[in-house]
């Protein structure tokens, strides 16, 4: 009987153990966030992981965060070391076009964006297969 009592007290607080989650919006730490806008319609995809590996998405013109999942911390830890290898940091280079693609990378206080999609112009080696792998991957 005790048992069954001590395990009735302990349920209020296994319940109260919930992980924090973010939104792009709240989150103060990095988010790396690919996306595509642009085309007849102007419409916009944007993902946004987040260095705590909430992943989100937003389609469209307003502009509503849906979470999609969260990421192993093993797989976030790694995107995130792959857009540090590619300087995604530092980078500069900024060349829309009609279908604009786009990384931001955002290390508070600091911010950059790469956008490529202009004719005839290619972005720095590497950045088109990471934007690939990611789409596939989100």
């Amino acid at each position: 009987m005790k048992l069954k009592s001590a395990f009735l007290l302990l349920i209020p607080f296994l319940f109260a153990c919930k992980a924090t989650t973010f939104t792009p919006k709240t989150y103060k730490g990095d988010q790396l966030i690919v996306g595509s806008s642009g085309g007849v319609t102007g419409m916009l995809n944007e993902y946004v992981l987040l260095d705590n590996g909430q992943l989100f998405q937003s389609k469209g013109l307003k502009g509503e965060w849906k979470e999609l999942r969260t990421l192993k911390k093993s797989k976030t830890k790694e995107i995130f070391a792959k857009a540090a290898e590619l300087k995604l940091a530092t980078v500069k280079f900024n060349h829309p076009g009609n279908m604009t693609y786009y990384f931001t990378l955002k290390q508070p206080p600091r911010s950059n964006e790469i956008k490529w999609g202009e004719s005839g112009v290619q972005p720095p080696d590497g950045i088109d297969a990471f934007y690939e792998l990611l789409i596939a991957l989100f």
